[in-house]
């Protein structure tokens, strides 16, 4: 009887080791209309927010404003014809915790940055709400008001925009040119405007990045999991990189007019120690199944991880962080599945033992 106990004990954890590939977030019950959008303001904020407003509202989501104004009364952008709003939170008359309540804090565009980057309140409402883990999106000449917060966007990929990538670079942040948004680590940043003199609310990809921010709200994601094979090897090791792509298409249909497809599909592998880029896979759906796959070589010893970058249509990149992990030595390596098998043979060579003691 303890002898067949152990064995069951033994096939468990051998289903443990092999089932080992690294899922990436699912989706979490909600829909779309049980969002909450919290919309940061200052004096002068750009019409990109009726935009965005109206889009998310479209959709059924709650869309609250909140501004660090002197009072409700908001004055738009100045290179616009006048239209004000009436804000429903005033930030000096709340605590940085009523962000818990949104799931999403968003910035738009406009010459409201320059009030915003001045004000200390605003910028450590914007720490304390991606400390917190809440998603932070802002668009156009919004995004470099999170340059200014301290060390948030350190280590994250934000959209390439001309107007913010100097602030962005000095705060730590990777550029990513040729997208309309990008979403990494937090955050979802959108480009680009017209400028003081255009007409930047017509041409910033202000749906793109309400689609991104509903998507990563709701848990979606393009890479469903990634594995790597083999998780150990030596110098010179081929490892075989997987991603099971979805573009998304019946998640999204409530909230998409046109068809969103995957474009390309890359394994970016870095070292685990301290996230140092050393090379650029690109994956390819050879048999049309939605498995995308390509070969990394090894050249030095080290542990790494995998971050996943999908890149749609709508050049929308989304990045999906250590989806995979695996290790290069320079000595003899044992993969966990044979690990496993040595264990459970011991396991069970020390029942046979103890039977055969008392018999």
């Amino acid at each position: 009887m303890k002898l067949k106990a152990i064995s069951l004990v033994s096939l468990i954890i051998l289903v443990v080791i092999i089932s080992n590939p690294v899922l990436v977030p699912s989706v979490n019950g909600q829909d779309v209309s049980d969002i909450k959008v919290l919309m940061l303001i200052s004096d002068y904020f750009g019409w990109n927010y009726f935009d965005a407003k109206e889009i998310f509202e479209s959709w059924g989501v709650n869309v609250t404003t909140i501004t660090s104004s002197l009072d409700t009364n908001v004055p738009s952008c100045l290179n616009r014809p006048p239209r004000g709003t009436t804000a429903d939170l005033l930030l000096s008359q709340v605590e940085n915790n009523i962000v818990n309540q949104f799931d999403v804090l968003f910035i738009p565009a406009g010459g409201q940055w320059q009030s915003l980057v001045q004000s200390t309140r605003a910028l450590e409402f914007i720490e304390y709400a991606h400390d917190n883990g809440k998603i932070v999106a802002a668009i156009c000449i919004g995004n470099t008001v999170l340059s200014h917060a301290n060390n948030v966007v350190n280590g994250s990929s934000v959209v390439s925009y001309p107007y913010t990538n100097l602030e962005m670079t000095i705060a730590g942040a990777t550029i990513r040119t040729g997208y309309c948004a990008v979403t990494d680590n937090g955050f979802i940043t959108g480009g680009t405007g017209g400028g003081p003199t255009g007409g930047g609310y017509e041409v910033t990809p202000t749906r793109e990045l309400c689609i991104a921010v509903a998507r990563e709200v709701l848990g979606y994601s393009y890479c469903k999991s990634a594995t790597i094979s083999p998780q150990s090897g030596i110098i010179h090791t081929n490892f075989t990189i997987a991603a099971e792509i979805t573009d998304l298409d019946a998640e999204l249909d409530s909230i998409t007019v046109v068809n969103c497809n995957i474009s390309t599909v890359t394994a970016q592998i870095y070292t685990k120690s301290d996230r140092t880029l050393i090379d650029t896979v690109e994956l390819i759906n050879e048999n049309d199944d939605g498995v995308y796959s390509g070969e990394f070589m090894a050249l030095s010893n080290g542990e790494y991880i995998i971050d996943i970058e999908i890149e749609d249509t709508n050049h929308t990149l989304e990045v999906e962080r250590e989806t995979a992990s695996f290790s290069v030595g320079a000595g003899f390596t044992i993969e966990p599945l044979i690990l496993g098998m040595i264990a459970i043979g011991a396991v069970i060579a020390v029942a046979v033992i103890i039977l055969v003691k008392r018999k």
